[in-house]
């Protein structure tokens, strides 16, 4: 699995051509490897001289990114003993965010009792004003 700056990077075949790496004869394999990485390190330059372009999982500039996303892509490089760990985290940061959630319902539907006090007192004043 390519991340985005690998995509960038791996243009023009790179790919195939590291997977014909381990075919090549030994000797010539570093020069080989060397000239992998030059030419990875000449797409990423010209992609960031065409000046407009920038990696991003977003496709609106400014937009925050979530920490459960994040999460979730980064599981995707980690070894398993990480990748549990990341589970465990995102689990935690999804029941709190729903224990927030319902907490602020909650929270909207009940009064103080003087809220209640002042309603009623304000209602009983207006229809008795009223009559």
């Amino acid at each position: 699995m390519l991340t985005a700056l690998d995509q960038v990077a791996n243009q023009n075949h790179l790919q195939l051509i590291k997977a014909f790496l381990p075919y090549v004869q030994p000797s010539r394999q570093k020069i080989m490897s060397i000239f992998i990485k030059m030419m990875e390190l000449q797409n990423i330059l010209r992609f960031y001289d065409r000046g407009d372009c920038c990696v991003s999982a977003y496709g609106a500039p400014g937009e925050t990114p979530e920490m459960l996303d994040i999460l979730a892509d980064i599981r995707n490089y980690c070894e398993p003993g990480e990748q549990g760990m990341i589970d465990q985290c995102i689990q935690l940061m999804t029941t709190l965010e729903f224990y927030s959630m319902f907490a602020e319902e909650d929270e909207d539907a009940s009064t103080t009792p003087e809220e209640n006090s002042d309603f009623s007192n304000q209602n009983f004043s207006e229809r008795t004003q009223n009559e």
